[in-house]
């Protein structure tokens, strides 16, 4: 059954658990970013859980046109300034630690052609690989729809380039969109149709703890490392759903958590930056471990939350 999204108590509902689970996703990613005990089981669904949610909201009723300019603001402008940003960064870093000089002709043919995690590693923007990735991926989810009516035939092509995608590597990041197509897809069918159908938590309790029992799976979906692509989709889509489960369950309300949820592009693009300040404090104190980086991490991207309130359309902010 479809949800209802022109009904008062159901905007309130979707927006209290859907940005709840963002919260919850970027939290993980942070977390997952500290190097801390539990990094391999946050990497085998955590990224899959971003394509999924951005599968939730695409407008199918909006004209190509101005669907491409709606995400092109959305995600690539904030790519390229904060790519730049991350550039310059790692730059004035290098020049203070008299470290060796970046290549930036590769650095910038990684930043405006490439766009995938492997072009973009040496510098503060190597996380944003996910939004070109997401930016193709959403539109070839809403160009499938509209020109096939056929849920099988939608299915078949959306695979097809899913596959595919292991075995190419094409510029502008569209062999990662290719691989991230496929959870987009679960998202936007997910949201639109079974959100409510108690037979898929089900379903993905019983695959989880079958998983379970061979081991969690390893996923790195920015380099498209799967380690066997079918319990890979399985175990990532079945995280999220007993998450969602579990947040429409809870029905958990909290204020700080729902401002982070709706800060989930500025705590993404800044989370590297607030990563490395905390590792470095660590390792002059000679104190704590992965949990006083994580608590140091939190605290800044806290303040940056609370400076994006105080200016908000201003500066980097207008961006995130």
């Amino acid at each position: 059954m479809p949800l209802v999204l022109n009904a008062g108590n159901n905007i309130i509902q979707k927006i209290s658990w859907i940005d709840n689970l963002k919260a919850i996703g970027i939290l993980m990613v942070i977390l997952g970013h500290i190097n801390s005990p539990f990094s391999h089981f946050i990497f085998s669904w955590h990224m899959p859980l971003f394509f999924i949610v951005a599968g939730f909201f695409i407008k199918f009723d909006l004209s190509v046109k101005d669907f491409l300019i709606k995400d092109f603001k959305r995600l690539m402008v904030p790519y390229f300034v904060f790519a730049i940003v991350g550039l310059v960064v790692e730059t004035a870093k290098r020049m203070a630690l008299h470290r060796d000089v970046l290549d930036y002709i590769y650095e910038i043919t990684g930043i405006f052609i490439w766009m995938d995690m492997p072009s973009l590693i040496n510098t503060y923007a190597f996380v944003l690989w996910f939004l070109p990735t997401l930016f193709f991926a959403r539109i070839i989810i809403f160009l499938v729809n509209k020109q096939f009516a056929s849920f099988l035939l939608r299915f078949i092509l959306i695979f097809s380039l899913f596959l595919v995608s292991f075995v190419v590597n094409i510029p502008f990041g569209i062999d990662n969109a290719m691989n991230a197509v496929l959870f987009v897809f679960i998202g936007s069918i997910f949201f639109r149709f079974y959100q409510d159908d108690k037979k898929l938590y089900g379903f993905a309790f019983g695959a989880m703890a079958a998983i379970l029992y061979f081991g969690i799976p390893s996923l790195d979906m920015a380099n498209k490392n799967y380690e066997n692509v079918f319990i890979n989709i399985l175990w990532s889509a079945s995280i999220v759903f007993v998450i969602v489960a579990a947040l429409k369950k809870i029905d958990f309300k909290s204020k700080s958590l729902n401002v982070w949820g709706k800060s989930t592009m500025l705590l993404f693009i800044m989370h590297p930056y607030t990563n490395n300040i905390a590792h470095i404090v660590v390792e002059k104190l000679h104190f704590g471990d992965w949990w006083l980086k994580l608590f140091i991490s939190l605290t800044l991207l806290q303040m940056l939350i609370l400076a994006k309130q105080k200016f908000a359309g201003k500066m980097l902010f207008k961006y995130v």
